[in-house]
């Protein structure tokens, strides 16, 4: 069993690191969806990036959302599975589905506090 827990190679992380500065890394990973289309929501030290998963053979993966933890206004809890992400005047929804959308909340909350900016936190 413990064999498993090698550092798999997943498609989507290594597209979300490649995403990131190079003095950056991912901190936390969760599994949700970003405006309708599922995927994970990475974040790093000094930013957030989505990247979407489609397919079921073959998949493809694209980034979504890449946005520096400076140029994020606000992230609400809208619901127990619903954030809404507001950047540049501009909201974004996420959703979640296996965990609730405050433990997410709170992962962002707790990463952020390590970077410098200044982003609202709401709705807790």
């Amino acid at each position: 069993m413990n064999s498993m827990r090698k550092k798999m190679s997943n498609p989507w992380h290594d597209l979300a690191e490649k995403t990131l500065g190079p003095d950056d890394t991912i901190e936390k990973t969760y599994s949700c969806r970003f405006e309708k289309q599922g995927g994970y929501l990475c974040l790093a030290r000094k930013k957030m990036v989505f990247v979407s998963v489609k397919g079921f053979l073959r998949k493809s993966y694209d980034v979504l959302l890449n946005a520096p933890y400076d140029e994020i206004d606000e992230v609400k809890l809208a619901g127990r599975y619903k954030i809404d992400h507001i950047q540049k005047g501009e909201t974004h929804l996420i959703e979640t589905s296996d965990i609730s959308a405050k433990i997410l909340v709170e992962g962002i909350q707790d990463v952020i506090k390590s970077s410098s900016a200044q982003v609202e936190i709401s709705g807790l």
